[in-house]
């Protein structure tokens, strides 16, 4: 038992220094951001616009044009989002957790769809981009869930989860395997994200009687 422990702290320690230090604060930050994200924690948005600012040079670095672009337009978003949990409800009240109006849900697919097409052949033909259609994939779906997250739509989770799945696979191939985990780490917390908004929202309406 005592040699499967030591095994397991050299494994951690050679896994962190095969980091680069940017990858190291981003990953640190990024954690935090998701941990206080799941908390409902408004101070979650400038440790996630720190974690993104650092990971959009690495990406750039390594030719992945439409992620370096996401995690720039997260740096905007996040000062958005900071705003809105603060100060977006009635009365620039903080907000609360709800549900996606369906008319919004289609809206934002339909937006996806037409938005991955034409940046994916763009990255593909003009951009030498690394994965070019699973970049912009994913790069699209990350914008519409943290415009989610940023209003505090329920589903913003599930559109991370999936999103988060496919930037494992993405990071490992690239040998970021410090950020794949990162990404694994960001789809659990996105489940436990799901079900603990989910909890406070129906608690919320169980208290007031709202349906």
């Amino acid at each position: 038992m005592l040699d499967l422990a030591a095994q397991a702290v050299n494994f951690f320690f050679s896994f962190v220094d095969a980091m680069g230090w940017g990858e190291r604060a981003s990953i640190i930050t990024g954690i935090i951001y998701i941990v206080l994200s799941v908390r409902q924690n408004p101070l979650c948005w400038p440790f996630g616009i720190v974690s993104v600012g650092i990971w959009m040079v690495v990406v750039f670095s390594g030719k992945l044009y439409a992620d370096a672009l996401l995690q720039l337009v997260y740096v905007v978003l996040g000062f958005y989002g900071w705003y809105q949990w603060l100060r977006g409800g009635e009365d620039s009240s903080p907000l609360l957790v709800r549900k996606t109006p369906p008319k919004l849900a289609l809206k934002l697919t339909g937006i996806g769809i037409a938005a991955t097409i034409p940046f994916g052949w763009i990255s593909q033909n003009y951009l030498n981009a690394a994965y070019p259609w699973w970049d912009s994939l994913t790069t699209v779906m990350s914008l519409i869930a943290q415009y989610l997250l940023a209003k505090k739509y329920l589903e913003n989770w599930i559109v991370w989860i999936v999103a988060d799945i496919i930037y494992i696979f993405i990071y490992y191939f690239k040998g970021w395997t410090g950020y794949s985990v990162l990404m694994a780490v960001y789809t659990i917390m996105a489940v436990i994200g799901y079900l603990e908004w989910l909890k406070s929202m129906k608690v919320r309406r169980t208290v007031i009687g709202e349906k």
